[in-house]
């Protein structure tokens, strides 16, 4: 037997091999399914599933009894993202944007009802602000949430917004999920999507949709963040609406595929 072999550990390997099943086709699995998928039998993945579930990888719904990835999965998710090659070009092309036209540029991935933000670079010597590193809820409300919405087949954009929460954050926040539909009908028609204040009083930001280079399936979205004590909304419009549509392009691009995102 190899040293390799010999070090082998099949408890962390079950353990994996159960955060690898959850994808966008598969958000949420009952430990049965699980169990048959992986050839386990129902103590042993109850075991692997109630020790993610203690560490915060998963969560488990007290009624439906479904299990899926749970925040810290995706933090653990976002900072493996963040070391590798793909980070590293994806870095590489914001960083010189930032440098060419001194502006805010985030990154993100969209799970679910929730943006994780991949890479931020702020403006130097103006007013920034940071999207969080998980912003929830916040699809209605943002350029990248609604930019990432627009990149949806019409079918699943009308059932995402029916069952979204569209809690107002400003007085501005679009809370009406036609009007919303609308606005993200105008984003796809456009290529991209604007936020005027409807995330935060004083922030405008403008946002172009991500795609998986192979399924050609959104999975996130690229922004620009602007003060409006600098910039209107149709001045950001006018002078940004293209760089950010090539910017997600090039991104685009650089993303691994879904299946080793997963």
């Amino acid at each position: 037997m190899s040293k390799g072999k010999y070090y082998f550990s099949k408890s962390l390997e079950k353990g994996l091999k159960i955060l690898a099943l959850f994808n966008r086709d598969n958000p949420a699995m009952t430990q049965s399914e699980i169990a048959k998928i992986l050839g386990l039998n129902m103590t042993s993945t109850y075991r692997y599933i109630n020790t993610l579930v203690e560490m915060g990888y998963l969560e488990k719904d007290a009624k439906s009894k479904e299990i899926r990835p749970a925040i810290h999965c995706l933090l653990f998710c976002a900072n493996l993202m963040r070391a590798t090659d793909h980070q590293r070009l994806i870095r590489g092309v914001v960083d010189r944007i930032h440098a060419e036209h001194n502006i805010t540029i985030d990154v993100a991935f969209a799970v679910d009802d929730t943006l994780v933000r991949i890479y931020h670079r702020g403006a130097e010597e103006t007013l920034t602000y940071a999207l969080p590193d998980f912003s929830k809820n916040c699809l209605h409300n943002t350029a990248l949430g609604k930019a990432w919405l627009s990149s949806l087949p019409m079918d699943l954009l009308e059932e995402k917004v029916k069952t979204m929460a569209l809690a107002p954050k400003t007085d501005r926040t679009i809370v009406d999920r036609e009007t919303l539909l609308k606005n993200v009908a105008e984003a796809r028609d456009a290529g991209y999507a604007m936020s005027e204040e409807e995330y935060l009083p004083g922030l405008i930001t403008i946002s172009a949709p991500l795609f998986d280079p192979q399924s050609g399936r959104g999975v996130g979205a690229v922004c620009f963040d602007f003060s409006v004590l600098e910039h209107s909304a149709a001045d950001v419009a006018a002078k940004f609406a293209q760089l950010i549509q090539d910017t997600a392009t090039q991104l685009s691009e650089l993303l691994p595929p879904e299946k080793h995102r997963n």
